[in-house]
């Protein structure tokens, strides 16, 4: 039984299940594979280099022994991405076939409030009619009962408190305040800052926060957090057809989108950063400062790898090369699904932003959720990113300024849409 609260246990959802820690596990697996059996680097010089001389000899003197175990890693390899890849076709196939159900389910829903506001009104226009008629009987029985003099008690002067008291009568429509809210981000762009604000500002509403997608068909107080995409498929994020599927929630009544975003080449240093690192190394990192103790050290090592990085610029399948599943969104792509992101949001929220003013930013994220909070009783601090940090990698790396003055003209359309200059701070 799931703990999300009332509301969202009375309501059928569809759980969405990440794939890419198998995906994950499967990449690791082909690693650890093609280790085995390969000779350690070495610092160059002679005495090394014979080293390793001998060491390759016996690395090929026990390739009989090593053989049956790269057979056997082969095959555990190759069964894993059968499984990923099996595992993802159900999940799609699951995908379609709960859709009818759950638009079904949400019909349903809408269904039982039309009727329950229809109650409501014939509860409402039945008291009308009830009024009238003890009006009629009374004007009809007591002919003084209009007069204003009219003794208290008397059924003129009842009569006529009532014909105040429902003069103008209301009829509440409304749903109630709580409505689905969904956190989206593209990888990269500050989704996690935004995460933390939430947790330790949001009040009692932050207990039903979630790091994760779950689609609901009707209203709940849930906050949900994650990374989708509106039309291409990318690795590490949610598919367009599971973000169309909340869209439709939103566009019903009863959820809200809240996008965040930063400028798209900001954005593009740090993902190609976090994928290197975590392919060279199967780690995951939280920020460049993990890898990189200054912009120096980035941009020297950009320099040196710059073909590395044009290849994960523009979407080179070869970039994750020995990773199962789809490779992550190109620039272009990047930049597009922002566009889109924003296009749909309830609420769009740039990074920069907070940076320059935290609180006034994040009562936008109250506004739209309704929560009554003394914004001026928290502490927001703002992100410890710095804004707009690919103009300082501009200026010392000659091939990226290159990059980024040959980008395509429709991406630069794009990125002066949503509030930036391609080439620098907006």
């Amino acid at each position: 039984m799931d703990s999300d609260g009332a509301n969202a246990q009375a309501t059928p959802c569809y759980w969405h299940y990440d794939h890419d820690e198998l995906r994950r596990a499967a990449a690791a697996v082909e690693g650890l594979k093609n280790a085995v059996g390969i000779v350690n680097p070495r610092p160059p010089g002679w005495h090394n280099d014979l080293i390793q001389l001998v060491k390759k000899l016996h690395a090929r003197f026990l390739g009989w022994y090593t053989r049956p175990s790269h057979e056997f890693n082969d095959s555990v390899s190759r069964a894993l991405e059968q499984v990923v890849f099996a595992l993802e076709q159900l999940s799609m196939n699951m995908l379609s076939l709960d859709h009818l159900s759950l638009n079904v389910v949400a019909l349903e829903g809408r269904l039982a409030q039309s009727e329950k506001r229809s109650a409501t009104l014939a509860a409402s226009l039945e008291a009308q009619l009830d009024l009238l008629r003890e009006q009629v009987t009374a004007l009809a029985g007591v002919p003084a009962a209009a007069s204003p003099e009219a003794p208290a008690g008397s059924m003129a002067a009842v009569s006529g408190e009532r014909a105040a008291e429902h003069s103008r009568f209301y009829i509440d429509t409304r749903v109630g305040n709580n409505r689905t809210a969904y956190v989206i981000g593209l990888f990269g762009s500050g989704r996690n800052y935004i995460n933390e604000l939430m947790l330790h500002n949001i009040g009692e509403r932050a207990k039903y926060f979630r790091d994760a997608i779950r689609l609901h068909p009707g209203p709940t107080p849930m906050i949900y957090s994650g990374h989708a995409t509106m039309k291409h498929v990318s690795r590490a994020q949610a598919s367009p057809e599971l973000m169309s599927r909340l869209l439709e929630a939103v566009r019903s009544g009863f959820a809200d989108t809240i996008f965040v975003y930063r400028h798209p080449l900001d954005s593009l240093l740090t993902n190609w950063i976090w994928w290197r690192t975590y392919m060279r190394e199967n780690r995951w990192i939280s920020g460049v400062s993990q890898v990189y103790k200054d912009t120096e050290e980035l941009c020297s090592d950009l320099d040196r790898n710059y073909p590395d990085f044009k290849a994960f610029a523009e979407g080179d399948p070869e970039f994750y090369a020995g990773l199962p599943g789809p490779r992550f969104l190109s620039f272009p792509e990047f930049v597009e699904e922002t566009e889109l992101h924003i296009q749909a949001a309830t609420l769009a929220l740039r990074l920069e932003d907070f940076m320059s003013d935290p609180r006034k930013e994040f009562s936008k994220i109250a506004a739209v959720m309704s929560v009554d909070l003394d914004l001026s009783r928290l502490s927001i601090a703002p992100p410890r990113t710095k804004p707009y940090g690919h103009l300082a990698v501009k200026d010392k790396v000659p091939r990226f300024k290159n990059f980024v003055d040959g980008l395509d003209v429709e991406t630069k359309r794009r990125i002066e849409k949503i509030g930036y200059e391609p080439e620098g701070q907006s």
